[in-house]
């Protein structure tokens, strides 16, 4: 007898094209559709809407549920939508209304995921919210992804059984191959000599990103690595800020300020090493992946995920979070030895192959979706369609 395929429901919250709209546009590329009947539910207005356009998957926007994860007015309207498309799975990225909405509807599986580690404050760390974590999940998902096991354990932290958790580390697509003609425009636009040693950061500039600590870092390291320059790509409320520090520490000629990049693989293709210096909300970064897809080595801060991602010495360095005088060490350390730089190469486009592959991380999320079809099949007999 033929299966029908295994309708999923998938709702993000947020306008902006985030991580967790990058992951969701990463698995809506390699889904396979012909087992698995995907929904795509934004809020009005996402610029996710419009990179999903091509793929198999149907696009739903809603009213309400921008960049919140509980709109208690936004209940209704995911009720109707769930009921109308009834899926199988609704898998909820934070998305607190949707899941409510979920069980109101009356959807055989949900499941949630959790893209971030933050800071933990005094109340969560406590016996009362732990025990409201833990009850309140149980009772609105079936499962928790996580991203990554540093958000695996910080959920068990403020209270989650360790059993309803599956980890599922971020992977992406390989980043695409740029001429050479495109690499010398970008580095001519930029301002790079041929001689550079480019380090690049790829990240909003906010304070939990670390571009304060890389900053200094450069200003440590600057007699010992004369032809470095820094890459900051992205955008936010520290820009101003981060400017104004360069001209303070006299590195204003080594650092670009390049913007946000809907296409971040030219820059990539003229960085030598990545820098990850999070102090807050890194599970299993995409832009660390991107860069190691392309052979790029990192350099991490010891923060959240990045100590599963980077192995010291085999396909980039760590340092203690905040530390910009170890920071400075790794750098001066791969400007001037090459051949380590090289092997480090070497090592990432091995990483990435093992285990940071989009192809990967989609094959163990339909095989998740697959085994909660089973468990409840044989719970709830044809309750479920498949």
């Amino acid at each position: 007898m033929e299966h029908k395929r295994i309708r999923v429901a998938h709702v993000l919250t947020d306008t902006n094209v985030g991580g967790a709209g990058t992951i969701l546009y990463q698995t809506m590329c390699c889904d396979d559709h012909e087992r698995f009947d995907y929904t795509v539910v934004l809020p009005e207005g996402s610029r996710l809407a419009a990179r999903l356009e091509g793929l198999p998957c149907r696009v739903v926007s809603v009213k309400g549920g921008r960049d919140r994860s509980l709109d208690v007015c936004a209940i209704p309207a995911y009720v109707r939508l769930l009921r109308r498309e009834r899926p199988d799975i609704l898998h909820a990225h934070s998305a607190l209304a949707a899941r409510i909405a979920g069980r109101l509807a009356r959807v055989p599986i949900c499941v949630q995921t959790r893209h971030c580690v933050f800071p933990l404050t005094r109340w969560q760390r406590s016996g009362a919210f732990r025990c409201l974590f833990r009850h309140g999940t149980h009772l609105l998902s079936d499962r928790v992804v996580a991203v990554a096991e540093a958000a695996r354990d910080q959920l068990c932290e403020i209270g989650l059984d360790r059993a309803h958790i599956e980890v599922i580390v971020n992977g992406v697509r390989p980043l695409r191959a740029c001429s050479r003609e495109e690499i010398l425009a970008l580095r001519e636009r930029l301002g790079l000599d041929a001689e550079d040693f480019v380090v690049g950061m790829v990240a909003r500039l906010e304070d939990y990103k670390g571009q304060g600590t890389l900053l200094r870092a450069v200003a440590m390291c600057a007699e010992r690595a004369p032809r470095l320059r820094v890459l900051l790509v992205g955008d936010g409320s520290r820009e101003a800020d981060y400017r104004a520090l360069t001209h303070e520490l006299g590195i204003a000629d080594r650092v670009v300020f390049c913007g946000f990049a809907e296409d971040v693989a030219p820059y990539f293709a003229v960085m030598s090493v990545n820098v990850n210096a999070s102090s807050g909300t890194e599970t299993s970064s995409l832009s660390l992946s991107e860069g190691m897809s392309v052979g790029v080595p990192c350099v991490v801060s010891d923060y959240g995920g990045n100590p599963k991602m980077v192995t010291d010495g085999e396909n980039g360095l760590i340092f203690r979070t905040g530390n910009h005088a170890q920071l400075a060490q790794a750098l001066a350390r791969l400007y001037e030895d090459r051949a380590y730089l090289a092997r480090l190469s070497d090592g990432a486009r091995k990483r990435y192959r093992e285990r940071l592959t989009a192809d990967g991380m989609v094959r163990q999320l339909e095989g998740m979706y697959e085994r909660l079809i089973g468990e409840r099949r044989g719970e709830v007999g044809t309750r479920v369609r498949i």
